[in-house]
């Protein structure tokens, strides 16, 4: 190693994912102690660029195993669960993304990276990635937040799994230096939405101020968890940046302590829709097709056309659109209680119940069983395959 601060950097870690590691097939990463796995990437140019690789203590050698897949955006590596102690492997994705205008640029790099995550959460709930996304996120938020509504006919538990980062000690919104986003850092949010994943940048211990990893003008590398990691999440701290370590980049560490046993699934609060304050409205009758229809209040429809024709089309901010669609939702709503009647649900459950959220804790069906659920991930994968094509 031709810089000994380097060497002594990677040595305070048991394992180093190194983005943007600009080698190719001839070289040989030599740090006594650790061994490297690469994933280069053929250059456009004489210049080295890209590549990804991850290191770790020679001692775990049979603790750790590569999982090969055909995407150039991620390394995939399989942490046994004897070395944690937890009760399923942990799996960890070093990830190198190119910019959105480079040369090296990959179309719908994200959704790329959602479809390899989709493939492996079927079979692992402990997911870590980490490095250089190129995705400015600023502090918009990474989870959907769940409002209670007064009408909801739905039969399942909506989980908040965002209610247990204050019991971690996380902020539940995130702060960040970084006050700008781009096209990537938009589609990384939905990818973190849409399947309970947490940014720790500006979030946890040791860097709740979301400091700049790039350029000293940017947040572009993030640590991000599934929800059932965060119970480890011990620290995470952004380093000064030295040219030694990046041509661009500050280090990124993160600190995790496991436990032999997880508490994180046994104290997620979840909003159910069988609260006995909750109005539900009766089921659908066809034959009360029309009278539905002559019910629905003109006046707030005039009213609601009224003021979609004063908004200005070209600048529509979230919140019109939002008020919007809940009052549509409303005149629905009561044209529908005023025909087909309401009902309050009979079974009294508390509203903020703590439960356990393995699968069969998801809905209220008894019938639903892992096989059930297994098949539901599956088709929604497939459903995100098809909107991609």
């Amino acid at each position: 190693m031709q810089y000994q601060e380097f060497a002594e950097l990677i040595h305070k870690y048991d394992f180093i994912c190194l983005s943007e590691s600009k080698t190719d097939d001839f070289d040989i990463i030599d740090i006594p102690g650790y061994k490297f796995i690469m994933q280069n990437r053929k250059t456009k140019s004489k210049v080295k660029s890209g590549g990804i690789a991850f290191g770790y203590k020679e001692k775990y050698e049979k603790q750790v195993h590569l999982i090969e897949t055909e995407s150039k955006l991620v390394l995939w590596l399989k942490i046994s669960a004897e070395m944690f102690g937890t009760v399923e492997d942990v799996l960890i994705g070093s990830i190198y993304i190119p910019p959105e205008n480079s040369l090296y640029k990959i179309p719908d790099a994200i959704n790329e990276l959602e479809q390899e995550f989709l493939n492996f959460s079927l079979n692992y709930k402990y997911i870590l990635l980490t490095g250089d996304f190129n995705s400015r996120t600023s502090i918009d938020s990474d989870f959907f937040e769940i409002s209670e509504s007064h009408h909801d006919n739905s039969d399942y538990v909506v989980i908040d799994y965002a209610s247990c980062l204050n019991q971690f000690n996380m902020l539940r919104m995130r702060y960040s230096k970084d006050v700008s986003t781009n096209s990537y850092g938009n589609h990384l949010l939905d990818m973190c939405k849409n399947n309970n994943l947490f940014i720790l940048n500006g979030r946890v211990n040791g860097d709740k101020e979301g400091m700049f990893t790039c350029r000293q003008s940017s947040v572009v590398d993030y640590f991000i968890c599934t929800h059932s990691l965060l119970y480890c999440i011990h620290e995470m701290l952004v380093s000064d940046f030295s040219s030694l370590y990046s041509d661009v980049h500050s280090p990124l560490s993160l600190t995790m302590s496991f436990k032999l046993t997880s508490t994180v699934d046994k104290n997620i609060y979840v909003k159910t829709c069988s609260n006995e304050n909750v109005k539900k409205i009766n089921k659908w009758d066809t034959e009360k097709e029309t009278e539905f229809v002559e019910s629905i209040d003109r006046n707030k429809l005039r009213e609601l056309e009224s003021e979609l024709n004063m908004l200005e089309t070209s600048i529509l901010a979230k919140e019109n659109i939002n008020r919007v669609v809940e009052q549509v939702n409303s005149i629905i709503l009561e044209s529908a209680e005023k025909v087909l009647g309401s009902h309050k649900q009979g079974v009294n459950t508390h509203y903020n119940k703590k439960v356990n959220t393995h699968y069969n804790k998801k809905v209220n069906k008894s019938w639903f069983n892992k096989k059930c659920w297994e098949t539901r991930k599956c088709f929604r994968i497939a459903k995100r395959r098809y909107k991609i094509y």
